[in-house]
């Protein structure tokens, strides 16, 4: 990558991360249904908005959709960075549920994530589960 691309998508990120956090719920889901439409109004009919609605909206929202043309990657990663915070939430509040295995599958899942996964024992046997035999063999070696 030379120095030009690599300065056009770090501006790009910025921009997006500039603009994302501005836009409502549903001009966000507007703009990322802009990449699978070629009109506005497929999009929005598309996500249950009404094209007159999308037409009325701030010129952020078009320049959001170009910079997602320009670089979906990082404007998914924004979405991901916009939307963490609530899903943590969703898994902590799973804690105070009312079920047993939600409340349990909540906590192993946030253990996990800090702790990492409990190590599992593994038994090694040979072969039709008898014992594992080891041989040493040895090549090339002085025959002496």
């Amino acid at each position: 990558m030379d120095n030009d691309t690599a300065i056009t998508e770090k501006s790009t990120s910025e921009d997006i991360a500039r603009i994302f956090p501005q836009l409502t719920h549903n001009q966000l889901r507007f703009v990322v249904a802009m990449v699978d439409f070629d009109s506005k109004r497929d999009a929005a009919l598309a996500i249950g908005l009404k094209p007159n609605t999308v037409y009325r909206w701030s010129p952020i929202v078009d320049e959001a959709i170009q910079l997602v043309n320009e670089d979906v990657a990082a404007s998914a990663l924004q979405v991901r960075k916009r939307n963490l915070l609530k899903a943590m939430l969703v898994k902590v509040t799973g804690l105070d549920s009312g079920d047993e295995a939600v409340r349990q599958k909540a906590a192993t899942e946030l253990i996990e994530w800090e702790l990492g996964k409990a190590a599992q024992r593994q038994e090694i046997t040979g072969a039709e589960g008898g014992p594992l035999v080891i041989s040493e063999i040895v090549i090339g070696g002085d025959e002496g």
